[in-house]
């Protein structure tokens, strides 16, 4: 027994070495780099290891921004840092084409280059940062990004533990479920024993176990690891069904080999309202951003859009004067000076990128086939309002 202790010792000493050494030796604990590992009990190796571990998962340094700090450094580097999701079809994906090479395209992405258009006049200033589930948030937090634009839902608890500020909604989706034709169910209701895929954090979770909660619905939660996607984990046939928000859901479907074999059930088991995110505290930044969204729903509601914009100078409308900078107030010579942009900051938004109705349909309703719903303007309908632009 004492030697076959012995054997095991030396089998955990040297994958030690080999392993945890070679990521030490690159700069991760150089503390124990010269450490003699031989003379240590298999308590004292686990506990070390578990330092290591621990200390290659901790968090970089917060950023605490403060009035006008986050405009500074995207105005020094020359352009804005936007998190938002890869191989997000309709929201957000990087393209390949002959004549542009690679870009990034989609919804979220076009709320980035909004951004960019109306701070630097340039609509493709802006470098693209992926983030997950986990990173979305910790990026915001030590300030790897300047703003988040990934499908992100706006939550109590996100807004206040977290610090972050959420922005106008640009997306008002729902939670629902797809499924397998080859079941034969048409609700979420007759899924009884089904096996459901989530992931363990975001808030799908949540609202699943809630409406089978309240439906008394028994159910199988398998619980898809932070390194997987809930898509991949689904068609592998690990589980029946997952839910997510339904544009995810019809972005998700489009790229399954077979799509017309998956149904999405028509459900809708949460509120879920998307937009952009910032981290708390710099005034001046959640400004600019904020101002830039209402800037896309004010256009399509003036009806000026990326083709009819130049046509719109010199207008007799003093509202859409104040809109192309051309008329303001007292103490400033146009509204975008109050922000540190220029007179064509909303000008060069809707020129280069186009207003809400445009980049809508061009990412949502050509490449998904998805109605507008809710993201309608409040005069059609819809919850799109926006304040006053003076």
């Amino acid at each position: 027994m004492v030697f076959a202790g012995k054997v095991i010792v030396c089998i955990v000493w040297l994958f030690w070495v080999l392993v945890v050494d070679n990521a030490v030796g690159q700069g991760i604990d150089k503390a124990h780099a010269t450490m003699d590992h031989s003379n240590m009990t298999l308590d004292e190796i686990e506990k070390v290891r578990r330092q290591v571990i621990e200390k290659n998962n901790t968090l970089g340094p917060e950023y605490f921004p403060k009035y006008s700090s986050t405009y500074n450094r995207v105005i020094e580097r020359g352009v804005v840092i936007c998190g938002t999701k890869d191989e997000f079809p309709g929201f957000s994906e990087e393209v390949w084409t002959h004549e542009d090479g690679s870009r990034w395209i989609g919804f979220d992405v076009d709320i980035c280059r909004a951004v960019a258009a109306a701070v630097f006049g340039d609509a493709n200033a802006v470098e693209y940062e992926i983030v997950d589930g986990v990173t979305r948030f910790t990026y915001l937090i030590d300030g790897t990004i300047d703003m988040l634009s990934a499908a992100t839902t706006y939550t109590f608890t996100r807004n206040v533990l977290k610090k972050l500020e959420f922005l106008p909604t640009t997306y008002y989706d729902g939670q629902g479920f797809i499924t397998k034709k080859t079941l034969g169910v048409s609700s979420a209701k007759q899924m009884h024993g089904a096996k459901i895929c989530f992931k363990g954090s975001g808030t799908s979770a949540k609202n699943i176990a809630d409406f089978m909660q309240l439906h008394e619905i028994k159910y199988t939660p398998v619980v898809v690891s932070e390194k997987e996607n809930t898509k991949d984990v689904y068609l592998k046939g690990d589980c029946d069904m997952y839910g997510t928000d339904r544009s995810g859901l019809a972005s998700n479907r489009l790229g399954f080999k077979n799509p017309e074999l998956h149904i999405i059930l028509p459900e809708i088991i949460s509120k879920e309202p998307l937009g952009p995110v910032v981290k708390y505290g710099d005034q001046r930044w959640s400004d600019i951003v904020r101002w830039t969204v209402y800037v896309l729903f004010l256009a399509e509601e003036m009806e000026i859009d990326s083709n009819n914009i130049d046509r719109m100078k010199n207008h007799i409308d003093p509202n859409i004067q104040r809109f192309m900078g051309e008329k303001n107030g007292k103490n400033h010579p146009h509204l975008g000076a109050k922000l540190g942009l220029d007179e064509s900051w909303s000008y060069n938004i809707i020129k280069q990128v186009g207003n809400y109705k445009e980049i809508f349909q061009r990412n949502i309703t050509k490449r998904l086939g998805l109605q507008r719903g809710l993201n309608q303007l409040y005069s059609q309908g819809g919850l799109l309002y926006a304040p006053l632009l003076k």
